[in-house]
């Protein structure tokens, strides 16, 4: 036989003594295996067990010579082979049934084994050496199937005009695999615009192929990604514990399958997308992580109405509870503007907090604590804004650059990336995250990321949510990664992001003191208690106040945050742009801030005939005043004078008297305006509707049949009323209907204190009830709302099965709107519906 003249770099000498000493390991476990059989007290069949074994010796040793025949073989080979295959399989054999009729656990049959391991061991080379041939054939097949991709990826770079690209490796990844390639005449820049055709010789999906440059100039890396990540829809983590903005924040998911993490702190955002690209939903999980945190507050300005902003203080406005009962006392976002006169405010104190910080900070960066905490500032569809308010534009430059290192940090979101929707290149050069969501032409994104125009193609992002991300951990040499944000609910219809609020309203913290005293001359203090300020959040829900705040002041002010009362703000500085006052006035003083206007007596016995120094103030106390008998001056300039000046202080007089009698007529409007005339009605509806009670959606499908043409109060503004109201009730708890719980009307079953006794059942009562033990047990959560919902029964008669699985013993008492504890476990829902069939 003809042997290879690189013998001695042949495969076939591996294992010649691994090889070995595994197999009699793996003997000697199967004989300590009887051992413990036999010990057990468990017979083991010995005569099975010894035919089993000359039967397997033999089947070996045949097996072995049809494998190693062949005319190009040697006979001689092949006999060895066979022999030695009978040799040691047939000592195996012997040692296997010597134990099973002794015992493995002597040292005698370690020793025999271990000697026979050591007698055969070199017989097991010289058998390895004679197929040397064969093994070598062997391993280079595995080799060539290992190599073939490899191998494959070559040849297709070579048939998309990609010369001397080789592949050097294949690495598994989350969403694919990742090759490491070996450049000799094809350059990183020249391969990236063959990745489209190297994707449809590939057949894979568009975008699929992502290339990176590599550490040297010949080396780049091509990540393969044989799963849609970016098709896939990225659950947002449900958990809502306490976190801190000194860590990564968890955004969604890479299309490489890592998570899309953001560090805010110093961190200053920009997003970018087209119209229902998932800016807002991008923007809903960012506000859901920051409302975690422990030491960040959110202010917010959002110049659609309070789109987005609105969904996340609803439960302040209206007065829900959180798990524990304990109604929602102050907004989550702890400023929202919705104006550009409120903006401009906000951008103003947002300045002066930073700078205040700067001013009073050892040096270095602020950490954020629990005990003064970041502002992230937020502006949603603030196009206009930065497009034609310069008010807007000065503070918001001043701060985005002192922020950083005060712990003053913004998000901002916009259709463009161009200078009139960031605000110009100053405020643009200050973003350390950008985010690239879908735009509907190539060219309408370029301005996103305009040093990657030729790797980054937003148009081509797969549906909304889906995103290209460059943040500051990643490498600069590198384009922005493709990714996908996390999914939140954000449908009129559903209640996810009120949840999520609900879960956050304890967690984020109150304004440090400094910060507070920094922002209060731009109406900090007034930002929620302002009924002008707020009129566009109370109107949109058909309040006249939020609900949680009624004889609160402090819950008027954010539940603490910024609790300087002392007096309505005075009008910020005329630096701060057009209509910076309240109500669009300018100054140092309001109209209504005049009091009683004094006497001329008093104006001469005041300044003793003197003309008023310039400003119109008093002489400073202690100044000098002419003596009695000194010459004045003309008594004709000082009777002008005086005339003047008492000219205009009667004129700003009449000036506030007006502007009173104007603002007290249309607050008289908007109180009237706001009293629905369906109002007394819809309680009607409620009262009369008895046990069964309502829901809002009823009431409004009534009043569009009573009175058809005529547009029925928003759900929201109906809501309302039945919240400030003590005679309706929901014990079902959320998303239950109504019920009137006068004293003059019948209550219903859940708004009694007496107990229900249990009453027989039979007939379709019977059936009905087996169904309600059976759903109630099996999902081991006793809920009215759940019940009511799944057999489709009527409020009452919900609360009737309750109520006699209650009296069998099957559920717990009544404990307020809480689900009742389920006494019964699943494992006994068969024995417990016979014994009620029984029973009734």
């Amino acid at each position: 036989m003809a042997r290879s003249k690189d013998l001695d770099e042949a495969p076939w000498k591996h294992g010649v003594v691994a090889t070995p000493l595994f197999t009699s390991g793996f003997f000697y476990a199967g004989g300590v295996g009887l051992g413990t059989i036999e010990d057990l007290g468990h017979a083991v069949p010995l005569d099975m067990l010894g035919l089993g074994s000359v039967g397997g010796v033999v089947a070996a040793a045949i097996a072995r010579y049809l494998r190693t025949g062949g005319k190009d073989r040697s006979q001689r080979a092949r006999w060895y082979h066979t022999a030695f295959t009978g040799i040691w399989t047939g000592a195996s054999a012997a040692w296997l049934n010597w134990v099973a009729h002794g015992t493995p656990w002597t040292l005698v049959s370690g020793t025999a084994i271990a000697a026979a391991t050591v007698a055969i061991a070199p017989f097991y080379g010289i058998d390895r050496y004679l197929r040397s041939e064969e093994i070598a054939q062997q391993w280079a097949a595995e080799e060539a199937k290992l190599s073939k991709p490899l191998n494959d990826w070559q040849e297709l770079f070579a048939a998309v005009g990609a010369r001397g690209v080789s592949v050097e490796s294949k690495d598994k990844t989350h969403n694919g695999y990742q090759l490491t390639l070996r450049l000799t005449e094809t350059d990183y820049d020249s391969l990236l615009p063959l990745l489209k055709r190297l994707e449809m010789k590939a057949s894979l999906r568009t975008g699929a192929l992502t290339l990176k440059p590599g550490a040297t100039a010949d080396e780049a890396y091509l990540s393969v990604s044989t799963r849609a990540v970016l098709a896939e829809l990225v659950e947002l983590d449900p958990s809502d514990h306490p976190i801190t903005i000194n860590e990564p924040f968890t955004l969604g998911m890479l299309e490489s399958g890592e998570p899309i993490e953001l560090l805010m702190r110093q961190n200053s955002v920009f997003i970018a997308g087209q119209k229902g690209s998932g800016k807002s939903v991008a923007l809903h999980v960012l506000i859901s992580l920051l409302t975690r945190c422990v030491d960040a507050v959110v202010w917010m300005i959002d110049m659609a109405s309070g789109h987005t902003a609105k969904r996340w203080v609803r439960p302040w406005v209206e007065g829900w509870k959180d798990k524990d009962g304990n109604v929602i006392s102050r907004p989550l976002i702890d400023w929202i503007a919705t104006t550009e006169d409120e903006a401009v405010r906000m951008y103003n104190a947002a300045h002066d907090v930073a700078d205040q910080r700067a001013k009073t900070a050892r040096g270095g960066k602020l950490v954020p604590k629990p005990e003064k905490p970041a502002i992230i500032v937020i502006t949603e569809e603030g196009s206009d804004l930065m497009a034609w308010s310069p008010a807007a534009v000065k503070p918001k430059t001043r701060g985005i650059k002192k922020g950083r290192k005060a712990a003053v940090d913004y998000v901002d979101v916009a259709q463009r990336g161009t200078g009139p929707n960031t605000g110009g290149g100053e405020i643009d050069s200050q973003y350390d995250t950008v985010i690239g969501l879908r735009f509907r032409k190539r060219g309408e994104g370029q301005f996103v990321f305009p040093d990657w125009y030729h790797q980054v193609n937003l148009a081509a992002l797969p549906g909304n949510g889906a995103c290209c991300i460059k943040t500051p951990d990643m490498d600069p040499s590198e384009p922005p990664e493709k990714g996908r944000f996390a999914y939140v609910n954000d449908d009129e219809d559903s209640d996810h992001i009120e949840q999520m609020a609900v879960a956050r309203a304890h967690i984020r913290p109150d304004l440090d003191a400094e910060a507070v005293a920094a922002a209060h001359k731009w109406g900090y203090a007034d930002r929620w208690s302002d009924p002008e300020r707020i009129g566009w959040l109370l109107e949109a829900f058909g309040l006249d106040a939020p609900a949680s705040a009624a004889g609160n002041g402090s819950a008027l002010n954010g539940g603490g945050t910024g609790t300087i009362q002392a007096s309505p703000p005075v009008a910020p500085p005329a630096s701060g742009g057009p209509g910076n006052g309240p109500s669009g006035q300018t100054g140092a003083s309001l109209p209504g801030q005049l009091g009683d206007m004094p006497s001329p007596e008093d104006y001469l016995k005041r300044y003793g005939g003197q003309q008023p120094p310039a400003g119109g103030q008093p002489p400073a106390q202690g100044s000098a005043t002419p003596a009695a008998g000194a010459p004045g001056p003309d008594e004709a300039a000082v009777k002008a004078a005086f005339d003047k000046v008492w000219a205009g202080v009667e004129r700003l007089t009449q000036d506030a008297a007006q502007e009173r009698a104007e603002a007290e007529r249309k607050e008289a409007e908007r109180k009237t305006s706001r009293e629905h005339p369906r109002k007394d009605e819809v309680f009607d509806m409620v009262r009369d509707a008895g046990p069964e009670g309502m829901t809002i959606d009823d009431c409004r499908e009534r009043l569009a049949e009573l009175y058809p043409g005529e547009k029925p109060p928003a759900r929201q503004a109906i809501h309302g009323w039945f919240v400030k109201s003590e005679n309706v009730v929901q014990p079902g708890g959320r998303r239950t209907p109504y019920v009137w719980a006068d004293p003059d009307h019948p209550a219903p079953p859940d708004v009694q204190d007496d107990e229900s006794d249990a009453d027989a059942l039979d007939g379709d009562d019977l059936e009905l009830f087996l169904l309600a033990v059976e759903q109630v047990v099996s999902t081991q959560f006793g809920s009215a709302s759940m019940l009511q919902r799944k057999l489709r029964v009527g409020f009452a008669k919900t609360l009737w099965l309750m109520d006699q699985m209650t009296a069998r013993n099957i559920l717990g008492e009544r404990d307020g709107n809480k689900a009742r504890a389920v006494l019964v476990k699943p494992d006994a829902l068969d024995d417990l519906l016979a014994r009620i069939r029984e029973e009734d």
